[in-house]
């Protein structure tokens, strides 16, 4: 019996809907969205602190959404 479960979704057609989006946590949101940025990352937003959390977002080539983000203990 086969258990293995393939799980994939189609590239957005839409890139103002979103139906799912990957979610980074890191250490430094800051030095992270400037490092990306030099190495040729498009970023949608600057990270914006949110209280407990800062977090900016980007799309990967085939257009995904990707939230990157730092917790924020205050």
């Amino acid at each position: 019996m086969n258990n293995h479960v393939n799980y994939s979704l189609p590239p957005p057609e839409d890139l103002d809907t979103e139906s799912s989006f990957m979610n980074i946590r890191v250490a430094d949101v800051w030095a992270c969205y400037e490092d990306w940025r030099r190495k040729g990352a498009e970023f949608l937003t600057e990270p914006k602190d949110h209280g407990f959390e800062i977090r900016c977002y980007m799309r990967d080539p085939d257009g995904y959404l990707i939230e990157v983000g730092q917790s924020v203990s205050r």
